[in-house]
């Protein structure tokens, strides 16, 4: 059986809500392939202030990873795939006085960097 939930990772209350109503199902989770997101998009934020690709593509699969762990772990054993892209070896480190991008952005610069996180 398929069913579908709704997420979306640019929202850390929609990421709180699918993993909350996820584990409510009580389901072991064998496989979370961490592979959505965003790429070279205008500069915008996430619903909770964050650069766009850095929330989406870094934070909002971080947070749902930490929320889903007891579903892991009723599966285990379990895996944990994140899909990363090679662009994370254009970024030229990360820009730690500037994470969100706001003294400057490049949408790829941006993009890179969330990959590099």
């Amino acid at each position: 059986n398929v069913e579908g939930m709704t997420l979306d990772l640019a929202s850390l209350q929609s990421i709180r809500s699918f993993a909350a109503e996820f584990e409510k199902k009580g389901l072991p989770l064998n496989l979370l392939i961490n592979n959505a997101g965003v790429m070279a998009c205008p500069k915008s934020k996430t619903a909770d202030g964050f650069e766009m690709q850095l929330g989406t593509n870094h934070l909002g699969h971080f947070l749902l990873t930490n929320l889903l762990l007891p579903s892991l772990e009723r599966g285990a054993p379990s895996r944990v795939v994140t899909v990363s892209s090679m662009i994370h070896s254009r970024a030229k480190g990360m820009n730690w006085d500037d994470m969100m991008s706001e003294k400057s952005y490049g949408p790829w610069a941006a993009y890179a960097q969330s990959k590099l996180a």
